[in-house]
């Protein structure tokens, strides 16, 4: 018959399929609990026979190794080999004591007891086990399970050699009630040991963990199993409950053996899985009637909720997220409705999250590049759309200066501080009611201003300049975090966000390497840029076309106006710029890692002009410039290596010049590389001293030979006191560490006569001459009222 109503369908198939699963696991359970139990007395009899077996390996090897200790015991192996028998026995006492053996006999070659450890000695008569003595002779040692004195021993016997065997050494540990005891704490099994008595051969009790009355009836029911020994038998007679045995045998002698008894209680292992029985019988039953109460609600009440789910989700397939709450019982249809709501509403959120990730950043909360470039664009076709200055707007990039610095030396958290503490002050000095804040990245910013006149625009470009140089505590850590500035404005420097973006970058960059604060683009940079782009081609050109000159300028030593040394001051002659000073391209060089080709070009020339001046009796010494990135070159000292030996160069052939800056870049680095250089014989110079920032205990580390003053501190001695007290200290640092001290910059004699009268040991400048060609130079020396001196200082 036909049921149609749904809520008797759902009361009947939950019961009739509640009972079901009921029946079937009630039979299920019975016959799992049943085998489990003995599969897992099975398991545990297999693995306490192991470990019986594991528990006599280890005796074994236990008393061998005690034995062999005693039987290398020079004074015992005296005692046995001289028959001093109460040493004997008193050793045997000891030793055997130590590790606990219960037996300790000593056998003689006659197979006669000598001495022994029992309580009713036995010396003098014959060993009970001759056949363990044979066994030992043919493999150096043996062991075995004994009958002995009506107790089971195990028994190992050794050799006691001088050098060939004077006695037999037999140790044993007793197996009885405390062995079976300590078997039973390991595995939680019954233990017992029997073998055949004397008389009739009957199995008799010898060590059992059994209650009394289980244990006395053990030898009968053990002797009437029938067929293989070793095998798991259901002994029924002990004490009216059931056991899971297992028997092993252990042999005696070649017609005795002695059983193993390992024994696991059924009742006992079954009886909380039957109590398990009953308390699922019970929880079915129970089951059984809370399942007809909760069907009947379910079916009464779970049509209108499943409708009213279905109206929810077509809403949320809509896009509408705020329907109001389903109305279900609190079960699992109301489980369902409150999950769907919370969807609902968990969908909104993410959705709203997600839309505030793509456009904010997540540390300081302004604008990200995304919602920066958005509104910028945004801007842009608003002010196409539309004639007038009213339009118009600016744009600034501000990147912190050193704030890489900030991250690496005081950590990323003081980092994340100091971008929060500029963003305050951003905001304070910018009004984000018509102007947009944003971070773009790391430690860039970008600002829109809208509507601003461009003298406003940079007028608010120098107050966050100021703001920012303001000190910043951070935990306790003073903080100044300079900016740099680039500043365009719409339509004058493009209009278009990717022209506006990258001429308000590049003018960035511009403040940045100027130090000025902020500046306003403006073509030139652009066309700057590009020439510094076409730079690096042109100097590879410039080295392959000799476009490069070596210029010399002399050093003179005041001491006794003497010429020995020359700088050689590299020059570009190119073809359409004309002469291009140093600090125009080699500032570049350094940057794009040319320098290297450059150091070497000028060594290579220097080297060649110095055999040239070798061969006319011109022998001076030749001072290089190394820059900061040639002390990075750890192949630096193997360049000056390959070159001089080309050339055959003395090490007195040429100078190095190296400033505090290249220095202190990377101290260590640089140490590693002036000490080869040192090695190589070459003389070094602290060029432009007192501009650096390098510490006098790091200085006198350094293995230089000379100081040069900048040229800073010489030009207006004469008017600064301030640069004077300067030099003078420098002149008597310089002596004090044992360096010559020269003066770069001089250009005129009362220059000259103070630097004279401060202990200077040379200068250098135009005061004695310009930097002149190797031909101009030798022509100079010739009709020069200083005199030339050579000189092989190393």
């Amino acid at each position: 018959m036909r049921i149609r109503h749904l809520q008797t369908r759902i009361i009947i198939a939950f019961s009739a399929l509640l009972l079901i699963v009921q029946v079937v696991s009630l039979v299920f359970v019975n016959s799992f609990i049943s085998k489990s139990a003995n599969k897992d007395i099975e398991h545990n009899l297999l693995s306490g026979e192991k470990i019986f077996n594991s528990i006599r390996a280890d005796n074994t090897k236990w008393l061998t190794q005690s034995a062999g200790i005693l039987t290398s015991d020079f004074a015992f192996v005296k005692a046995v080999a001289t028959g001093d028998r109460n040493t004997i026995v008193s050793v045997l006492q000891n030793h055997g004591g130590r590790i606990n053996a219960d037996i300790a006999m000593l056998v003689g070659t006659d197979n006669t007891l000598v001495a022994d450890t029992l309580k009713q000695s036995r010396a003098g008569q014959a060993f009970a086990f001759p056949q363990l003595i044979k066994l030992a002779e043919q493999n150096g040692q043996t062991s075995s399970v004994v009958m002995f004195d009506g107790k089971l021993y195990q028994l190992v016997v050794v050799p006691v050699m001088a050098p060939l065997p004077v006695a037999w050494l037999a140790l044993g540990f007793v197996i009885d009630d405390k062995f079976a005891a300590n078997l039973k704490s390991l595995t939680g099994l019954e233990v017992s040991f029997m073998a055949p008595n004397a008389v009739g051969g009957k199995l008799q009790l010898l060590a059992s963990t059994l209650p009394t009355d289980s244990a006395a009836t053990l030898p009968r029911d053990i002797a009437l199993v029938a067929g293989d020994i070793d095998a798991y038998v259901k002994v029924t007679s002990l004490a009216n409950e059931d056991y899971l045995t297992r028997i092993s045998r252990l042999k005696l002698s070649a017609d005795i053996e002695a059983v193993t008894v390992l024994q696991q209680s059924l009742d006992i292992v079954l009886a909380p899985l039957r109590r398990l029985q009953m308390i699922l019988i019970l929880l079915g039953v129970l089951a059984l009637g809370a399942t007809l109460a909760a069907s009947f609600r379910i079916a009464r009440n779970i049509t209108r909720p499943l409708r009213d789910l279905s109206t929810v989700t077509e809403d949320i397939e809509r896009g509408n997220y705020k329907q109001s709450k389903v109305l279900a019982p609190d079960d699992e249809i109301g489980q369902l409705a409150s999950a769907i709501h919370n969807m609902a509403q968990g969908i909104a959120v993410r959705e709203e999250r997600i839309s505030e990730l793509a456009y904010r950043d997540g540390l300081t909360g302004l604008a990200n590049r995304t919602a920066f470039s958005q509104t910028l664009d945004q801007t842009i076709d608003d002010a196409q759309r539309r004639v007038g200055n009213a339009h118009a707007f600016s744009v600034l990039l501000m990147d912190i200066d050193r704030f890489k610095d900030v991250n690496d030396i005081l950590g990323h958290h003081i980092g994340d501080m100091l971008l929060k503490e500029i963003v305050q002050r951003l905001q304070h000095e910018v009004s984000t009611e018509f102007n947009l804040i944003a971070r773009l990245g790391g430690d860039e910013f970008g600002m829109l201003l809208c509507g601003q006149e461009p003298g406003r625009a940079i007028g608010l470009a120098a107050q966050i300049r100021e703001a920012l140089d303001r000190p910043i505590l951070l935990e306790g850590h003073q903080v100044i975090a300079s900016g740099s500035i680039g500043v365009v404005h719409y339509p004058l420097h493009g209009n278009q966000q990717n022209a506006l973006l990258r001429h308000a970058e590049l003018a960035m960059y511009t403040a940045k390497r100027s130090n000025s604060g902020y500046v306003v683009y403006d073509p030139a940079l652009k066309a700057h840029t590009q020439q510094n782009l076409s730079l690096l081609a042109e100097l590879r050109h410039a080295i392959e076309h000799d476009e490069l000159k070596l210029y010399y300028q002399p050093k003179v030593k005041l001491k006794d106006n003497t010429i020995s040394e020359v700088e050689a001051l590299i020059r570009w002659i190119h073809p359409k710029r004309g002469v291009i000073p140093p600090d125009q391209f080699i500032p570049f060089a350094e940057s794009t890692g040319f320098i290297g080709i450059i150091t070497e070009w000028v060594i290579q020339q220097a080297l060649h002009q110095r055999r040239a001046w070798q061969e006319k009796a011109l022998p001076l010494t030749i001072s290089i410039n190394i820059s900061a990135r040639d002390l990075l070159n750890p192949k630096l000292p193997s360049v000056f290596s390959e070159l001089m030996n080309r050339y055959q160069a003395e090490p007195h052939w040429l100078s190095l010049e190296i400033t505090e800056s290249a220095i202190m870049t990377d101290p260590k680095s640089a140490l590693e590389v002036l000490n080869q250089l040192r090695i190589k014989g070459l003389r070094m110079s602290i060029d432009d001293f007192g501009t650096g920032y390098s510490s006098l205990a790091y200085l006198k580390k350094l293995p230089v030979n000379e100081l040069k003053i900048d040229k800073s501190f010489i030009t207006d001695m004469e008017n600064n006191p301030d640069d004077a007290v300067i030099v003078r200290s420098t002149i008597d640092l310089g002596h004090n560490m044992g360096l010559t001290v020269i003066a770069e910059g001089v250009e005129n004699q009362a220059t000259w006569d103070a630097l004279a009268h401060m202990g200077c040991d040379a200068i250098q400048g135009y005061f004695v001459s310009r930097p002149l060609a190797a031909e101009t130079l030798e022509n100079w020396l010739q009709t020069s009222h200083w005199k030339f001196k050579e000189d092989h200082h190393a």
